[in-house]
């Protein structure tokens, strides 16, 4: 009779204390897994921002090729042009060291001639004479030798009083005509030192044809 007596009290049933385990259990491994599910949320938001900014890196690398390529041909060219002109700096010096002095290259004397009177005129008139000085590059000087040489050959013209300078220069070209302009007042300096009365000399500085030689002053 006491053994059932025990048996009816409930001690011995264990079934409270299993729901009450499992019941832990459960919470226990549901916390677990929210820790798991946020540990792996915040691992992908980080390997995204990683991979958005690993992204954006070559972009920026490709940006600055970009803007970079255009600079380099200038760069070359800029190095290129100041090779170019450091050489013919370099051998514009040669020639100027090969070059003989003297700005004179050539005088050509015309010698006076008595042609065939033309019809309508009382008497024969003798053709003007003529010196053609020609220059060399752009020299617009002479040496000392070409000087003198220059004024034995300018004294005939002297002796007829007056002068006429003439120049011609291709059109179009400043240039040629200031250094025309400067050859031709080279030469009247000559026929000034000569003695000959400036208003006695006439300088005519004119565009002719692209192919005018401006290095040729004419003296008649």
């Amino acid at each position: 009779m006491s053994s059932r007596h025990d048996d009816s009290d409930g001690s011995n049933i264990f079934w409270p204390g299993y729901v009450d385990a499992t019941t832990n259990l459960a919470l226990n491994l549901l916390f677990l897994l929210t820790i798991m599910i946020t540990a792996v949320f915040m691992f992908a938001l980080e390997m995204g921002r990683i991979g958005v900014v690993e992204a954006d890196k070559p972009e920026k690398q490709e940006a600055g090729v970009v803007e970079k390529t255009p600079v380099e041909p200038v760069d070359e060219i800029i190095r290129l042009k100041l090779e170019i002109q450091r050489l013919n700096k370099m051998l514009a010096q040669q020639q100027a060291q090969n070059a003989k002095p003297g700005g004179l290259e050539k005088t050509v004397d015309v010698s006076r001639s008595e042609p065939k009177p033309l019809e309508g005129l009382e008497k024969e008139e003798k053709r003007d004479f003529e010196i053609v000085v020609r220059f060399k590059d752009e020299s617009i000087a002479f040496s000392a030798k070409e000087r003198e040489r220059l004024l034995e050959s300018l004294k005939p013209v002297v002796a007829r009083g007056e002068s006429n300078i003439y120049v011609e220069v291709p059109a179009g070209f400043s240039e040629a005509k200031r250094m025309g302009f400067y050859r031709a007042m080279a030469v009247r300096n000559l026929l000034l030192e000569l003695e000959m009365p400036k208003e006695n000399i006439n300088v005519s500085v004119v565009e002719g044809q692209d192919k005018a030689n401006a290095s040729l002053v004419m003296v008649r």
